[in-house]
């Protein structure tokens, strides 16, 4: 086993590459370079240049001084990567920041003999943090001035192994004071003692695309234990098997046996996917960071002779309502400031029965009924709608009033006010900022947002900010009419449910939240549909030809 490798006697490789990007598979490699250690000694040398299968950035061309001449005529990454293992058969792999080059290393391997790379594999970037506390930043350059080794290194990667190398041989000597004499604990001092188990699953993700989508981790009972999203699917789910796993506590990578994906291009069709997906399978491993909360209102009813503001689960068909809110915490603290500082109502009690009846509130002076029934209906209704303009525009005066109010308390030291005037000014900030997504969401019946790249494109249709529906089509079905067809009668279906006054549901509030945060954060194409179905589908049609470049005639058709 290669843990068991001796500090001083085994073999170890210190490996280094250049890549054109950060991502394997997209990105290449176009130059390895290595160092053999054995007996405490650098004995052997590897480089070789990599032809890539694409062109060499720029900025990486400044960096390392690496051409596309120079790499034209060098050695396909098939041929490379078997010298390479040829090279370092037997010995330990050493690298700094192991992740980035042992991604690359390891995606190749697989491809071409079907396994990563053996582990453990020791990163001199881990080892420096830990033992090099005088040091304040840790790369290489730094750590060559550190330890005054020969070796600079020049962003090339024979130069940069053999830095390495030297690195590691300077470092020896202060593993061995704190007791560590094989190669495994060392991998438990850089926190990637058990990370062989992780290595051995990267083979679930070789195959899966580069692009954005939604992915399911499955365990041995094929249950799903974990649902995630990514820009790019094979890069992210491979870096779950690069963590670090030094306890025998469960994790999503240690248990996953095999992975589903559903390749999305639209980012807020993702995002509506991956919740729903926790609804259903309700993954082990998963956050719950999407909660469904029920909608929140708050009421009141101008129609009465003294009404009171409240909190309410209920969408009441009478009086007037603020929401919805999601957060039933801020409607209460701002219910109750705002009726304590308008001289309104905290009792659903009738104003007569609560003068003749047991009060706990009038008991603790805190009822209001007699200066009530003083001031007479009509001032009382007055007071009233000047509460209610709070949530109609005038919020920001009011939030500047329990601002200066905390500001007043903290001064006289009256500090449990101060904190209360801090929470109430926090819970009208939420309450303000939800009724801001409401509005904007009730602002159109009918929503399509368009979302794609060149190839293929979602169309997510939104009923008042909540999905509907979502069309998924490529070029051919545009071309083919199938698309055009399909938004029509998704369109004449959703005008007809954004007429029915149903109820706002947890999911919906949610989806709600989301799509107005993807639209203030992402902005994506947004087409409002308020008039006949018929126009709006053909405004959509055209929307998506400009898109996918879809020519309305071709050349020569009949």
């Amino acid at each position: 086993m290669l843990g068991l490798t001796s500090l001083t006697g085994g073999p170890f490789v210190t490996v280094d590459i250049e890549t054109t990007g950060c991502r394997p598979g997209t990105s290449s490699v176009i130059e390895i370079g290595a160092a053999r250690i054995e007996d405490g000694v650098v004995t052997a040398h590897f480089s070789a240049l990599v032809c890539p299968t694409e062109p060499i950035p720029p900025a990486v061309q400044h960096l390392t001084g690496i051409t596309e001449e120079m790499t034209a005529s060098a050695m396909p990454i098939e041929e490379a990567i078997l010298l390479f293992r040829d090279f370092a058969a037997g010995a330990v792999l050493i690298a700094h920041n192991y992740r980035f080059d042992l991604s690359f290393l390891d995606y190749e391997a697989e491809r071409a003999w079907g396994t990563p790379f053996p582990r453990p594999v020791l990163d001199t970037l881990c080892l420096a943090r830990r033992l090099c506390s005088d040091v304040e930043r840790h790369n290489l350059r730094d750590l060559a001035l550190r330890y005054q080794i020969p070796t600079v290194p020049n962003h090339r990667a024979f130069p940069d192994a053999l830095a390495t190398a030297e690195v590691f041989l300077a470092m020896v000597p202060e593993i061995q004071a704190a007791g560590m004499t094989t190669a495994a604990e060392v991998a438990r001092l850089c926190g990637v003692a058990q990370q062989s188990r992780l290595a051995r699953k990267l083979a679930l993700a070789t195959h899966l695309p580069d692009g954005s989508g939604v992915y399911l981790f499955r365990d041995s009972e094929s249950r799903v234990i974990f649902v995630g999203r990514a820009k790019s699917l094979r890069t992210r789910i491979r870096n779950h098997f690069y963590a670090a796993d030094d306890t025998e506590c469960s994790s999503p990578a240690s248990e996953v046996v095999s992975i589903d994906h559903i390749p999305l291009v639209s980012g807020l069709d993702a995002s509506l996917l991956e919740v729903r997906l926790h609804d259903r399978y309700q993954p082990a491993f998963n956050r719950n960071n999407h909660q469904q909360r029920r909608p929140v209102y708050l009421h009141l009813d101008p129609a009465a002779d003294y009404p009171y503001l409240r909190p309410t689960r209920r969408r009441l068909r009478t009086g007037e309502l603020v929401g919805p809110l999601g957060n039933e915490w801020a409607a209460a603290i701002v219910a109750d400031i705002v009726a304590e500082h308008f001289g309104l109502r905290r009792c659903r009690r009738a104003v007569p029965d609560c003068l003749e009846g047991q009060c706990l509130r009038r008991d603790r002076h805190l009822c209001h009924a007699p200066d009530v029934l003083a001031m007479g209906p009509d001032a009382y209704r007055a007071r009233a709608h000047a509460a209610f303009a709070v949530f109609n525009g005038e919020g920001a005066d009011f939030r500047e009033m329990l601002h200066t109010m905390q500001e007043r308390s903290a001064r006289a030291e009256r500090f449990e006010d101060a904190a209360r005037y801090r929470d109430a000014a926090r819970a009208l900030d939420r309450t303000l900022s939800a009724l801001a997504v409401a509005r904007r969401a009730s602002a159109d019946e009918v929503i399509v947002v368009l979302e794609g790249d060149e190839h293929s494109m979602a169309a997510i249709v939104l009923v008042r900010g909540w999905r509907f529906a979502t069309i998924r089509f490529t070029a051919d079905d545009v071309v083919s009419g199938d698309f055009g067809a399909r938004i029509l009668r998704v369109l004449r279906r959703a005008q007809q449910r954004a007429r029915q006054d149903g109820p706002l549901t947890p999911r919906r509030l949610r989806d709600i939240g989301m799509t107005d945060a993807y639209r203030q954060q992402q902005a994506p194409m947004w087409i409002p549909v308020n008039g006949d179905p018929d126009e709006a589908a053909a405004q959509v049609l055209s929307a998506v030809r400009r898109a996918l470049r879809v020519p309305r005639k071709r050349h020569a058709a009949v």
